[in-house]
């Protein structure tokens, strides 16, 4: 017994031995409480904060919370243990808490961005993707965080007020605002891209001028991820949203309908009045769509307003019924054949309609099924599609150009 009172009165005059004795009692007492909160206190946030009884998906998220939380139970035990064991230097009690609340502020940082991670991943999970993403919101959240965090670490080094501090940064607010300028610009382009909702995850956008087509898979601070049709990845800075033109192609299938389009030429030659002599080429021909060509130039010259009608005029009527009696064809919304200006080329005749196939397959084969369907009865109604002629089309004009086309084939 007096052997142990010497030893501890040997260690209390030694101050360098009991400083390093304090010190590793401080940092054994840390470790001990890292383990507790460790493999104890997962239970309780589980059940008491997270309401959670059950192993899910979200055990993860949990353990992410714990972790940290039990990074920040060492950093408390050690501080009180210094404040706890008397006669320790001045100056190492100082150290030690400035340590410590350095610690303390990262780690308490660090799960306020962890909270607000797992808050961005709940919020995905409930409302999906196509309720708008948030992760620009966190992100500015995150930076507010670490500045701030950052501020309170100065004044702990420093030893003076952060309001000290805050008000220093008055000085170089300039210097602050040009480097931070390109962060500054995607703040304000990223709210005003997430409030106004003209963008979220899994619209499918269109910008020419950097070539980009495709969907949004990603809606950060700075920049807008985008999967192109190729499957490629292209990163758009927010920025551009607001000062380039782009298109979002997301509502057109929304709406349900997406818009046909396209015209072609008829050479105006062929254009004449109606005459029974068109009747009378069709009399040959037998099939369906003959048959209701037949009917549908009987039905249509019969009418008053048809007396002076053209070859062409009963062209467009057919295909208009054609186009209004296609299941995929959007009544509800405008279907027209009409005729442009007429150019070099021909006259255009142009559709303009609008088809429930929204997706790209289908669009383009209802699109394709129209103009082939068009362009096969166009030839009923004695009228010519314009094309340019090849080499094909150039006939022989005398017997010395005829040989020299044999020779050249």
């Amino acid at each position: 017994m007096q052997s142990l009172t010497s030893m501890l009165d040997w260690i209390y005059s030694n101050k360098i031995v009991f400083s390093l004795l304090s010190i590793l009692l401080m940092l054994l007492s840390g470790f001990i409480a890292s383990i507790i909160c460790k493999y104890f206190l997962l239970g309780i946030v589980r059940q008491f904060i997270l309401h959670r009884n059950n192993n899910t998906d979200a055990q993860k998220k949990d353990i992410r919370i714990t972790e940290r939380l039990s990074h920040i139970a060492p950093v408390i035990t050690v501080y009180f243990m210094s404040l706890w064991i008397q006669g320790l230097p001045i100056g190492l009690v100082e150290a030690v808490h400035t340590i410590c609340g350095v610690v303390l502020i990262i780690n308490i940082m660090i799960l306020i961005n962890e909270i607000l991670d797992i808050t961005k991943d709940a919020y995905t999970k409930k409302h999906g993707a196509k309720s708008g993403s948030i992760k620009g919101y966190i992100q500015i959240g995150k930076i507010i965080v670490s500045s701030i965090a950052v501020i309170l670490i100065v004044a702990t080094l420093s030893n003076k007020s952060p309001i000290i501090i805050i008000s220093s940064l008055g000085a170089i607010a300039a210097v602050l605002m040009l480097v931070f300028q390109h962060t500054l610009i995607s703040l304000v382009a990223n709210i005003q891209v997430s409030s106004s909702n003209v963008i979220r995850l899994g619209d499918w956008i269109e910008m020419p001028v950097v070539n980009i087509s495709g969907e949004v898979t990603d809606i950060a601070l700075h920049t807008i991820t985008v999967r192109n049709w190729d499957n490629t990845i292209s990163q758009v800075p927010t920025k551009n949203f607001i000062t380039e033109t782009y298109t979002n192609w997301q509502p057109m299938f929304e709406s349900g309908g997406r818009r046909i389009k396209r015209s072609f030429f008829v050479d105006q030659s062929s254009i004449v009045f109606f005459s029974n002599d068109l009747l009378n080429t069709l009399q040959p021909h037998e099939g369906t769509i003959v048959n209701n060509i037949k009917q549908h130039i009987i039905d249509k010259v019969a009418l008053p307003q048809y007396k002076n009608i053209t070859n062409l005029g009963l062209y467009r009527s057919f295909v208009l019924d054609y186009l209004k009696n296609r299941e995929d064809i959007c009544k509800d919304m405008y279907i027209v054949v009409r005729q442009l200006s007429p150019t070099s080329e021909g006259l255009p005749i142009e559709i303009y309609c609008f088809t429930s196939n929204v997706f790209w397959n289908e669009y383009e084969e209802t699109q394709s099924e129209i103009f082939e369907f068009m362009y096969a009865t166009a030839a009923f109604f004695n009228l010519g599609i314009y094309q340019k002629p090849s080499g094909k089309d150039i006939k022989p004009t005398s017997p010395i150009e005829a040989k020299i086309s044999s020779h050249l084939n």
